[in-house]
Parts: structure tokens; sequence; C-alpha cells
């Protein structure tokens, strides 16, 4: 038995770990190199520069160990504008890659990030943002989509950024690096270093497009250098390595205190013929991000798969927010061309909802071509009963989702972007043999890249507990028989490290990443241990990010354990830090307390309903001074009475004829006026005409929902709303919206997933909550309804979140009176005994929009003429108008508990906005509701826009009839 000894904790004789690496099915029988995927581009956003931001500079380092590398990228960031900007990096990562940190210039010096839970990170860059101080964040997405905020860019200045990546280079006949030197636009200077250890120039081959490009002796290995001026970033570097050695590789490292290995053992390509299927279920992903897809190289496989099979059975499932009917295709003697034209003329519209990529049950083999991001319903992949086949082809496909899937259903996931048709038909036309047991002997937590070889090696990772320990896979072929696999691992006698290799931690962190990838497959169930591996291991994913804050009080201020060199001050600014969670949330329970005993006081004074004396606020004034002495203007509250012993007496219902009239929403850009004078049956095609020009723009499926809507189309008003879900994978504000509109249109089930995720996002923000409380009340869950809003009015919030508190109590209380009053009371032993009242209103508003930072007035006027708004909080007959909320998203509400007969108008007035980034449009969703907190109650909802400071629209009315109470 060989024994393969260990390496000391560098990058070492290295190794092709390549399970994260892109899936070579069949090398064996492949002649060549594969083509290439193309090289994902750095993207810039800065919405409010008026000059595009650029990089003025970037320098580029990579060292390459066997098939290892390690790169640190420095770009730096100019501003030509005259005014600080915030700036948005997006790139995704080619699979195999992993960003194991980055830096941010602070005073001239790189300062280092430090890993955060996820939610945190974004809620801790976003603080400090508004306190204009300097933070950077970097956030892992779907599919390998990375985000980095940097705040702020000054106004015709620099910031420098550090980004590090490690990756393995997939291991074939001649192994390619390939290194992306696109950003966002021309780069003012270039400067790429390469050094390659242990390797003699002439053994590469380095090319930078068409050019080639030499290699010096340096240090033992090789180096390549170049430099470029005004670089416009069309090619990338590409370098072709020598081919690894075909014994087992071995590389350990030590990373906090724990020694990791990584192993690769070669597996002969055997392979055997898959018995040909006479029924195929075809899925195919017709969602919008589907149009990014490179349907050529798809069609190329299913055209070769079908000259060989002949004659088959195909039944296709179309699937976007919902699956259509399945289709039923014969293919004869290799013709497919039926199905290809209906694949050829489906529309790429509408999220993806991967449970409705469900094969039909009596399918032989399922093949899927997808980019597996998910992102409508709260399911994942269905587990089929035949075998998944499943291919990508576009950059930052969920490669771990469909690799998962494929595998645990006995069949393999392939990136067309990294195989030729030729590479790629081998996964439907043969099965190979697969690992199905490992085990060891001194060493522990032990993680597979894959059951299946990965460029003809099987990969595998753990903690070693012993200096010596001894593995043993058990793989099985399609055929039943079986093969031992055994290596022995020794410490004693390691091989001296290449000469010029750095100490890099790669069998630690590909440990943590094959570790990530398996957990993400169970994501709900496992959350709290991907975080912790981030966390330990200073990877971005999808529970935690990367974050630099500026000073040290910044990070004891946000309870955020900072890098080295702040550490000690940390530590003595932490000893200072006295008043606790409990203490704080202590004194927001008795200011709720308090305000709700005011609001009591409120409700149970009886107002006059006769003709007011003359308004003290003319209408229009006040928006001028509105901050000035907003206290002075209101009425104040009577002194609160002792609280009653049981609920409020019960009260009648408004009179049958009082009415809520909502203004319709109508928009009038061009393509609206288009889309309403169109017929019916031509409204899709007009929409799919004109979303080219609107594909960014939220605004715009809104509007085109809103009109199939009033046509009746309401199944393709609910695909087109979907859209929301696929523009921004976190955007927390256009799931906002869209769950809205979901629940204006009924569609209570669809909205749910999306505000669960919008909780997660941003558990934070009391909205996040009151918004999940209220559809889950709609939905009927009452009691999770109570639960999930009984957060909000116990929790301590920030300050910029005025009254909160009392609006989603009103609400709370409410929800419980009437499940008691049906039959179905709910527990309420969470809340205070102290805030259990119900009090019922006559007539009830409250607005909430999608922008933080933006400050937008709700006002009511009554029949008297009156308006009540931030600077009259108290009308005459009593109208209520909760505090005024300045800083983002609401809500603000206008309470009246016994209206007066007559007209109330809506409106809703933007007053501005304190954004770094901001929308081109403030979405805002406005409940009026009759009867509130009684059996009767009545909600009509409205979500429209506002377009910039002054703008102003009516939402609606209230027409209380005359036999209404006095």
């Amino acid at each position: 038995m060989p024994v393969i000894r260990f390496s000391p904790p560098r990058l070492g004789r290295w190794l092709a770990i390549g399970a994260s690496a892109l899936l070579i099915a069949a090398t064996a029988i492949a002649q060549g190199l594969p083509p290439e995927p193309p090289l994902p581009p750095i993207r810039i956003l800065a919405p409010e520069a008026r000059q595009p931001v650029r990089v003025q500079r970037a320098v580029v380092r990579t060292e390459i160990v066997g098939l290892a590398a390690a790169t640190r990228v420095e770009l730096e960031l100019f501003n030509p504008n005259a005014e600080a900007l915030q700036a948005e990096l997006q790139f995704p990562l080619l699979d195999g890659q992993v960003v194991t940190g980055f830096a941010l210039d602070i005073g001239g010096q790189l300062r280092a990030a430090v890993p955060v839970e996820k939610v945190k990170g974004r809620q801790v860059f976003e603080d400090v943002v508004r306190a204009r101080v300097d933070p950077a964040l970097l956030e892992a997405t779907q599919g390998g989509h990375h985000k980095l905020h940097v705040y702020p860019l000054p106004a015709r200045g620099q910031r420098r950024v550090v980004l590090e990546i490690r990756e393995s280079v997939p291991a074939s006949a001649r192994p390619v690096w390939r290194l992306p030197l696109r950003f966002g636009g021309a780069v003012g200077a270039l400067d790429v270093a390469v050094q390659v250890a242990g390797v003699a120039p002439r053994a590469l081959s380095a090319t930078l497009g068409a050019e080639r490009l030499g290699a010096t002796a340096h240090n033992g290995g090789s180096r390549i250098a170049f430099g470029r001026v005004t670089h416009q970033g069309h090619d990338g570097l590409r370098l072709a390595l020598p081919a690894a050695p075909r014994e087992p590789l071995v590389s350990t490292d030590t990373w906090q205190d724990q020694r990791y290995f990584l192993a690769e053992l070669p597996v002969a390509a055997s392979r055997w013929a898959r018995p040909a299927p006479r029924r195929v279920a075809l899925l195919w992903d017709a969602s919008a991000s589907g149009a990014q897809r490179d349907h050529a190289r798809e069609f190329a496989v299913l055209d070769a798969w079908f000259r060989q099979l002949g004659e088959v059975q195909v039944q296709l499932v179309v699937a976007r927010n919902e699956a259509e009917p399945v289709q039923t295709h014969t293919v004869r003697g290799g013709d497919w061309s039926a199905l290809r034209q209906r694949l050829q003329a489906l529309p790429y519209d509408g999220a993806t909802r991967l449970q409705a990529l469900q094969p039909p049950a009596d399918a032989d083999i399922a093949v899927l071509f997808s980019d597996g991001m998910g992102n409508w319903g709260a399911a994942g992949l269905p587990s089929p009963a035949m075998p998944l086949v499943a291919f990508s082809s576009s950059a930052g496909a969920a490669a771990r989702t469909l690799r998962h899937a494929a595998e645990a259903s006995g069949g393999a996931y392939a990136d067309l972007q990294a195989l030729d048709t030729a590479q790629a038909l081998p996964l439907l036309t043969h099965e190979r043999q697969r690992v199905v047991d490992v085990q060891a002997e001194g060493a522990r937590d032990l993680e597979l890249g894959s059951v299946y070889p990965q460029g003809g090696r099987i990969g595998v990772a753990g903690v070693l507990t012993q200096p010596r320990a001894r593995l043993q896979l058990t793989l099985s072929a399609p055929d039943g028989a079986r093969q031992v696999r055994r290596l022995e691992l020794s410490a004693d006698g390691a091989p001296p490290p290449v000469r010029g290799a750095t100490p890099v931690a790669v069998a630690a962190h590909r440990w943590a990443g094959w570790r990530i990838a398996r957990l993400e497959a169970d994501l709900e169930r496992q959350r709290q241990a991907i975080r912790r591996l981030g966390q330990a291991f200073g990877i971005a994913s999808t529970e935690t990010s990367l974050l630099v804050l500026d000073t040290a009080e910044d990070y004891v201020l946000f309870d955020v354990e900072p890098p080295p060199d702040l550490r000690a001050e940390w530590d003595t600014l932490m000893l200072h830090r006295r008043e606790g969670a409990v203490r704080r949330q202590q004194i927001a329970l008795a200011k709720t307390v308090e305000r709700f005993n005011e609001k009591l006081a409120w409700w149970e004074k009886a107002f006059p309903k006769d003709a007011p004396p003359p308004p003290r606020v003319a209408p229009g004034s006040g928006s001028d001074n509105r901050r000035a002495a907003p206290a002075a203007m209101a009425r104040p509250p009577a002194p609160a009475p002792a609280p009653a012993p049981g609920g409020a007496a019960p009260q009648p219902a408004l009179p049958g004829d009082t009415t809520i009239a909502l203004r319709p929403w109508q928009p009038d850009e061009p393509y609206a006026r288009r889309l309403r004078a169109a017929r019916d049956e031509d409204l899709y095609a007009i929409y799919l005409d004109e979303r080219p020009g609107y594909a960014k723009s939220s605004a715009f499926f809104l509007d085109v929902a809103d009109l199939l809507v009033a046509r009746g189309q309401n199944a393709l008003a609910l695909r087109v709303l979907s859209n929301l879900a696929e523009m921004d994978l976190e955007n927390r504000h256009l799931l906002r919206i869209l769950a809205y509109r979901l629940q204006q249109a009924g569609a209570v089930a669809d909205a749910l997933p999306v505000l669960e995720r919008v909780r997660r996002l941003a558990p934070d923000e009391p909205q996040s909550w009151r918004d999940l409380g209220l559809a889950l009340a709609q939905s009927g869950e009452a009691q999770r309804a109570v639960d999930t809003l009984v957060e909000v009015v116990s929790r301590a919030w920030n300050d910029r979140f005025p009254d909160i508190e009392l609006i989603a109590l009103a609400e709370l209380n409410a929800i419980a009176a009437r499940a008691e009053a049906t039959g179905r009371p709910v527990d309420l032993w969470r809340l205070d005994p102290r805030l259990r009242r119900n009090l019922p209103l006559d007539l009830r508003a409250v607005l909430s929009w999608d922008a933080d930072n933006t400050d937008i007035d709700l006002w009511v006027i009554d029949p008297n003429g009156e308006r009540a708004y931030y600077a009259n909080r108290l009308t005459y007959q009593g109208g209520r108008m909760s505090r005024d909320f300045v800083g983002g998203y609401g809500p603000e509400e206008f309470s009246l508990r016994q209206a007066k007969p007559g007209t109330y108008t809506v409106k809703a007035q933007f007053y501005g906005h304190r954004q770094q980034i901001v929308a081109p449009a403030t979405t805002l969703m406005l409940r009026l509701s009759t009867d509130f907190g009684r059996a009767t109650q009545k909600d009509q909802d409205v979500v429209l826009r506002l377009s910039g400071r002054g703008d102003e629209v009516t939402v609606g009315t209230f027409t209380v009839g005359e036999g209404a109470r006095p």
C-alpha cells in the first residue's frame, strides 16, 4: 500500500481538488481542451454618479502551486463626481473559486475585513453609512454572485479595495487557469504578475487574447508579468499548466489549531452504458434568467442525444413561477424539430419556482436545463425517483444546488460552458462508479467534493486527529461491483515544500467549502452551522459576510470583533460597556406601555362632531418649518386614566353606506399608453416587445401587472409581477413591494415566502416582522400572526422607527379580537398584560413605503376641512396621526374612533430623502380600513408611486353616510 506523506502547512506539492471545480464527467474520452466559459466581469454600480465611477488602477498578484491558486486583486476606484458616493461592485465567481478576504483603504492603510453574520453585516453597514463614516461590506448572494459595498468614494478622489480569492484548477490532460480582467470599463493602469512555483517556463503556455505571453525563470519556478495602459478588459489571461501526476496527491495545513488534510485519489475512467429510456422528462427553466443561458450549447447536447436514441417520448415541463401543463413530444429517427421549435419560441419571463421543475413519475430519466437559482416559493428542487441529469450554461449558476440534486438522484451535473457536446453527452448515455462509503482511522469530519470522480479523481478532506491516518473509500459500479481504495497518511518525513510557495491554508478552506456546500442543500435547518463555518474560516457565504469599519469604537458599538490591529483597543473599550440587552428591552417596554396609555386616553375621550373653530394651521403651511415645532402644533393628549379591566365596550359597526373609494393609479409612461390602447389578446406580446428597454425597472413590471389584472389576465399578471424576484437576489426593498402587490392581488400564499425572506434579510427592521405578521393574519394563521407582531411590540428598535410598536400593537389586538369572535382565540402569553386591549376604530389609514432614509407624509383631510398630518397630529373631531416617520419605510397611521359623516380624503406627499443610492421613484403601500378591530372590518389596499420631492397624490377617500353614529 503506498504511503503518502504529509507536506508542511504550505501549498506544498499540490493536489488537484476539483470537487468545487467544474464537473468533467468523461475526461478519458475527451480529445483536446474543452471550450471555456466566458470570464465574468466586475460591474461597478453608483446610480447617483453623473460620471461613471471607474477603476483607475488594478494590481493583480497570483501564486500557483501545483493546481492551487491564490490571487490578490487590488483595485483603485476613482470617483470623478463632485459628490461623495456609495458604490457597489458586483461580480460572479467561477465554480471552485472562493473569496477568503478583502481589505479597505482607511486613512491610507489597508484594513482587513472580519467575518460577521450576514444579516448583522448588512445592518451595521447601513447604520454606519447613515453616520457618514467609512464602512465596506462583501456579501455572497445566490449562485456564486458577490457584492462589495464601499462608502464613501470621496468627491474627485480614489479609494483602494483588495480582494483575496483562492481556487483549484480542474485537473485534466492540460489544466488551464484563467484570470478575468474585465473591470466594468477601461482601466487606467493594469499590472499583473503570476508566479508558478516549481514549474519551468517552457512547461507553461500563457495568452492574453490572441497575444502570447512569455514566462521567465523566477525563484525556482516561473513568472509571467505584464502591464497595460487604458486596458479595455475584453480578454482575460489564460495559462495552461502541466498535467497533475497520476499518483494520489495530498496536502495538509493548520487552521485555528486543527490539522486539515486534502487527498485526491486517481480513479480509472470506467463507464457503463445507460439503458436507453423510453420516456424522458425534459425540465426547462423558462424564467427571466433563462434568457442568459447558452441555448445553442443546450440544443447541441439534445441534438446529439436524440440522434443516438432514435425514438423516444419526451415529456416537456416548462416552469417559471408556475409550471405549464406537461406537453408530450415524440422523437422519431432522431428528429426533434417540433420540440426544438417549441423551445425556441418560449418567452423567458417570470421568477424561478424550483419545485415546479417536477418530472412526471413515469419518466425513466429527467434532464434539467436551469441556472438553479430559485426565488419563488420556499421549496427547492424536488427529489425525483429517477436519475436527474442537470445542465447549466450561464455564468454564476447555482452549481452546488444543481449538483446536489442531481447526484442525490443517481444522476450528474455539468456546466456546458466548460464541456463541449462530446464531453457532456456521456452524462446522458453512460453511468459511472460512485463513492458509496468513506471511513477513516485517525481522522474525522470527512467531506467529499463529489461522489463522482472529478477530472478522474475523488477528493476527500477532513480533520486529522492522529499523526497517522488511514482512509478507506468504497466505490460502487452501476452493475453492482464494488471497489475498495485505501490511502495511508503520515506526517513523518514530509517532502520539502516547493520553492517559492507561500503558506496558504488550502486544505482547510476546501474542507470548509465542501461542508458548506453540503449543508446548503438543507439550508433552512443548517443556517447556524453554515454561519459558524463562514465566521470561523472568514468565508463569504449564504450566512456570513466580510465587514470593514472605521474605528475601534465602531466595532465596539456594533459588537463586532475587530481585526488584529484594533484588538487591544477594542478589548479596553469593551470593558466599559455596561448596559445590557435585557435592560434596554425593559426600558423599551416601559416606554411602549406609557405611550399606549396615552393612546388609550385619546381613545376613551369624547371629541366634538360639530363645526370646528377656524383652523389653526392653514392648508399648505408648515412644509418649510416641518421640523421646527411639531409638538407645539399638535394637540396634547389628555392624561391617561387607569386601564380598563377588560376589553373595550362593544361598538356598533358603521352603517353599510360607509365606503372606501381608491383612486386608480395610471402611469403615463409610453409603454403604459401603448398597453392601454392594445387589445386584450395583444397585451402580453406588446409587454415582451417593450421589456428589453425596461428590464431593470421595477415600475415597469408593476405597471404591466396592474394592466393585466385590469383585463382579467391574472395568471400572466402574476408571472410578470414575479420578475421582481429575479431583478435583485437580495434586495429587500424590491421584495417588500412584490409581497405587497401579491397580497393586494390575493396571492397571500406566494407573498408569505417572500416576506419570510425579507425577515431573514432584515430582522433588525421592525417592518420585516410587521409585514410578515399581517400576511400571516391574512392567510388565516392568527396565532403565528400575533406571535410575530409581538416581536415588533416588545423589542427595542432604533429611534428612527417611531410609534411602530403602537401601530403593530393595534393590529395585534385587532387580530386577537377577531379570532376570539370566531371562536378560535389566540394565546397572548408573550404580550405584556398591560398592552392587551383592543381599540376599535371607525376609520384607519396606514401608509408604508419601500425606500430607506426617505420621508413620506400621510395626510387625511376630514369633512371639516381640517388636515391631519405630522404638524397637526390631533384634529378637532379626534383624528389621531402617529408620530412622523422621517427615516424610511413607515408606517404612518391615521386613526379615528368615531367618524363624523362626510368625505375623508387620504393623500401622500414625498418630502425628501437622505439616500446615497436613490431609486427613480418611491413605491407607496396604503391600507384603508373601516370598522378596524371589529368583526365587520374591511380593508382595501393600494400600491402607487411618487417620483420626487414635493410630489403629492390623492390615494382615495372614505365616505361616511349620514346614518353614522353621532
